[in-house]
């Protein structure tokens, strides 16, 4: 005979996570106020199929990502991956470095060096991956994928696993509802999955990183890492000092405590149903 479960508990299990997850946040703000934890940045990217635009310079790589795509190419880059730019599809346009060489001179004559110079940028036109057919293109798949993968469907959040610009680990395209993680590391997950619920109520209102954003995206997922067993306390000093622009644990723990609540918040829509470690 097939049981179902008690509301009752249900609620009971959900409350337990919330103040689980409220001390550890707790806790965190506190180890950050009171402690210049070590400095440990580095991550592990993952090797996923190259793409020309893997190389491409963080700026170019966003110009792509206002596009609405993930992949653009030149139109002989198309033609080398067997996909084809549609009849009529229009190009966009990256910037690429122009060098010219110039000759350095030196007392003898005879021991000059020739060294490039940059004196400008050129438009180059690219096609998004949607204006093309063809070849199916590789992709991709976490070894390990993260908790919590539901709640970002919840939210109407497409997760991809894309090689990104050097040091840049994970983006989140509000307008298109993708997630793109350059690593397998849960928090980035976390991190971007914690941009996409607190943008979801409280719309950004600038460009590029905002402090008090990435600080609500990186306490929510040192939180996280903590509950699932897997802490990130260094990484994310690290982050959060960055964003408060000082080494000072107090310059950070004020910073912390501004966005305690709405850390909090994003929190527990996260475990509006959550999925438990």
């Amino acid at each position: 005979m097939q049981t179902t479960e008690n509301p009752a508990q249900a609620v009971d299990q959900t409350a337990s996570w919330r103040e689980r997850a409220d001390s550890e946040l707790e806790k965190i703000v506190r180890l950050f106020s009171s402690t210049q934890l070590p400095d440990l940045c580095a991550k592990s990217l993952i090797i996923a199929p190259e793409k020309p635009s893997s190389k491409w310079s963080f700026g170019n790589q966003l110009l792509m990502l206002l596009a609405g795509t993930e992949d653009a190419r030149g139109y002989r880059q198309w033609m080398d991956a067997k996909r084809y730019v549609r009849k009529g599809s229009k190009a966009f346009y990256i910037l690429g470095p122009v060098f010219v060489k110039k000759r350095v001179d030196s007392p003898d004559p005879n021991d000059g060096e020739d060294i490039e110079v940059l004196v400008g940028f050129r438009a180059i036109p690219v096609f998004r991956l949607e204006d093309t057919e063809g070849a199916d293109l590789p992709t991709y798949k976490p070894r390990d994928p993260p908790p919590l993968l539901d709640v970002a469907e919840r939210y109407g959040m497409k997760v991809n696993y894309l090689r990104l610009s050097a040091g840049v680990y994970g983006l989140t395209d509000y307008e298109r509802q993708v997630i793109t993680l350059a690593t397998e590391d849960w928090t980035v997950f976390w991190h971007e999955l914690a941009h996409a619920i607190h943008r979801s109520y409280e719309p950004k209102t600038g460009h590029g990183q905002e402090p008090e954003a990435e600080t609500i995206a990186q306490l929510v997922a040192a939180t996280l890492a903590r509950l699932y067993g897997r802490p990130d306390d260094s990484f994310s000093w690290t982050y959060l000092a960055t964003q408060a622009q000082s080494a000072s644990p107090q310059q950070v723990g004020r910073m912390c405590l501004r966005v305690l609540d709405r850390a909090k918040r994003v929190l527990d829509l996260i475990y509006e149903a959550p999925a438990q470690p």
